[in-house]
């Protein structure tokens, strides 16, 4: 039965490891929103349209995974701030196209650079090897996490 416990409190502390870096990331990434006057999903939309290109709005929606209702909102302030361009598709009045302005272009790539730099610095200590296998890792927990989910409502846990 020992066995089980160390599995159990390893399984813990991994969670608790995992909880306490999202929360200083969550702390350190929004500290650095605010200082450019935005909110994390406002950062998020804009690195949507600036991967995509002129983005529809479902689409910013769908790849943030919140509402259209929440994207309709972040967009608005958004576009109060000009820092994104809102125009009807040309082909489909009712579909609303997001594109990023001029300073909504300057912002996206400053406050990346920024968030870039805060990786790179947090990560200096690790070697090559140290960050591939925690990149890897990562992505299978996330893999795993992402299936976790329906394989219990099917009874595959």
């Amino acid at each position: 039965m020992p066995e089980k416990s160390a599995l159990a409190d390893q399984r813990s502390a991994t969670y608790n490891a995992i909880v306490a870096t999202y929360k200083i990331m969550f702390r350190k990434m929004t500290e650095m929103l605010l200082n450019e006057g935005l909110t994390q999903p406002q950062f998020q939309a804009l690195r949507v349209v600036a991967k995509y290109g002129p983005t529809p709005m479902k689409t910013i929606s769908e790849k943030m995974s919140v509402t259209a209702a929440n994207v309709t909102g972040i967009v608005d302030r958004l576009e109060s701030k000009g820092l994104i361009l809102r125009h009807a598709r040309s082909d489909d009045r009712r579909a609303t196209i997001i594109a990023l302005s001029a300073k909504g272009k300057r912002v996206q790539e400053g406050v990346s650079g920024k968030t870039a730099k805060f990786v790179q610095e947090a990560l200096r200590e690790f070697t090559p090897e140290e960050q591939e296998t925690l990149g890897r890792l990562l992505a299978k927990l996330q893999e795993e996490m992402s299936h976790t989910g329906s394989r219990a409502r099917h009874g595959r846990v």
